[in-house]
């Protein structure tokens, strides 16, 4: 049962100091995979650490990337 602590939204609708988790990612084949190559893969768990409008930087123990806003929109997270 999904409980407010595990709540999925999109990962622009998340503030700073949230962690997420990767849930899925709606979109074509060519995003996917660039978002692969950053390391963006169902899963993966980041915080965010910083957000301006729906473009979020996010953090985990060795890397911060920055996500425009057309990305995040259609990545889903669960708050960890």
């Amino acid at each position: 049962m999904t409980g407010p602590q595990h709540e999925v939204s999109l990962l622009s609708e998340r503030q700073p100091g949230d962690r997420v988790q990767v849930v899925g990612v709606d979109t074509d084949k060519a995003l996917k995979k660039r978002l692969l190559s950053m390391g963006i893969a169902n899963q993966s768990r980041f915080q965010v650490l910083q957000r301006r409008g729906h473009a979020v930087v996010l953090g985990n123990a060795t890397s911060r990337i920055a996500i425009g806003s057309g990305m995040s929109e259609k990545i889903l997270v669960q708050t960890l």
